[in-house]
């Protein structure tokens, strides 16, 4: 009955786990208004992605354009009418920035703390079935 219950644990820790993610994000993509009507696309690094599409809704959330990025990460719209812009790069990465809002550009101070927390809970994890596959493997050979 013991065994069962760590493994009752476990599942429900590995649960939780997976039911309460966040997302991650290996580099951000931001906007980043430049001129009246220009904005920029970037990643933190300050590269872009030429497949990156920009979508601008009106305050009714009506999609006003689309389009893809120039050769300078640049965007052109129609300021007069924008209200809400979102862009993609179809990987997975997405921003989104309400025209007239304030621009924050922050990183996460707590990235590598978070990334060594994560790995520190695989090494455990593959530890703990380690010994368990190794006590398993001397309870037979002492049973023969």
């Amino acid at each position: 009955m013991k065994r069962s219950r760590w493994i009752y644990v476990l599942f429900i820790l590995l649960f939780m786990m997976i039911i309460h993610t966040q997302p991650v994000s290996a580099h951000k993509m931001m906007i980043i208004p430049e001129d009246e009507g220009v904005l920029q696309v970037l990643y933190e690094d300050g590269s872009f992605s030429t497949r990156t599409i920009v979508t601008v809704y009106d305050k009714d959330g009506s999609e006003l354009e689309s389009g893809p990025l120039d050769e300078q990460g640049s965007y052109s719209f129609n300021k007069t009418e924008a209200h809400f812009i979102v862009a993609t790069d179809g990987l997975g990465h997405r921003t989104e920035w309400t025209v007239g809002e304030e621009v924050i550009v922050k990183s996460d101070p707590h990235r590598w703390l978070i990334g060594g927390a994560v790995f520190f809970i695989f090494i455990g994890i593959a530890l703990f079935f380690y010994k368990r596959t190794k006590n398993h493997k001397s309870a037979i050979s002492q049973e023969e």
